[in-house]
């Protein structure tokens, strides 16, 4: 037989003890290694808050058609994240912040030639963020900023004043849309609860869509891919 002398004296049953012993150092580190980055996702209910303005002016001059929208409706989120060391992590998410609408026209703009009236706006988008997790006990308290793309569809319409010397006149009025698609930065926090794979998280977020700063509070489960 062959071999280191040393090693011919060592019986079969010692040489299986270091080999079993060799692989379960290395187990650990294996495991360690693919858990480096933890990738989750999640899904969450949310109440929102819509808010746009428009900058153009309504016909015959005077102030946007929806300088003043702001609007609660229900919306929905999902989000894929990955959370690499302790207390860093990245997230995208997309929401949908639901739509609303104003038939109050002092709450919505006009003109001395006119008002505007019948206003709607629906909003819904993406986000990216940089995670930063608090070191709080019991439950995960995290912080995020990034930059969010919102694509808002505004319309409203515009009702003329028209002095009718006798009876009453057709009065016509003009269909005013606004379909725009802004970038801007985007601020949250939360808190999470995790049970194993599974987590509940509450959430604020606050956002940046023409001029103005929609936002949502979101109640969610995550999944984690341990």
């Amino acid at each position: 037989m062959s071999g280191h002398p040393s090693l011919r004296r060592i019986p079969l049953q010692g040489t299986l003890a270091l080999i079993a012993t060799a692989a379960m150092i290395g187990m650990p580190q294996a495991h360690a290694a693919t858990n480096l980055f933890n990738v989750y996702v999640g899904a969450a209910y949310a109440r929102s808050n819509l808010r746009a303005k428009d900058s153009n002016p309504t016909p015959f001059g005077g102030n946007g058609p929806l300088s003043a929208f702001n609007r609660s409706d229900s919306g929905y989120q999902f989000s894929l994240g990955v959370r690499g060391l302790e207390l860093l992590g990245a997230e995208v998410d997309y929401f949908d912040l639901g739509s609303g609408s104003v038939s109050n026209p002092y709450l919505l703009g006009g003109n001395s030639l006119g008002i505007v009236s019948a206003g709607t706006l629906s909003q819904k988008g993406e986000a990216a963020f940089a995670m930063l997790y608090l070191p709080v006990p019991i439950v995960e308290v995290y912080l995020k900023a990034g930059i969010d793309r919102i694509t808002s569809d505004l319309g409203a319409q515009f009702r003329p004043l028209i002095f009718c010397p006798v009876g009453s006149c057709p009065v016509p009025t003009e269909r005013l849309a606004l379909h725009a698609t802004t970038t801007g930065l985007a601020f949250g926090a939360g808190a999470q609860w995790q049970f194993g794979n599974w987590g509940v998280r509450a959430e604020y977020e606050r956002f940046t869509a023409l001029g103005e700063h929609p936002d949502l509070i979101s109640l969610g489960v995550v999944w984690t891919f341990l």
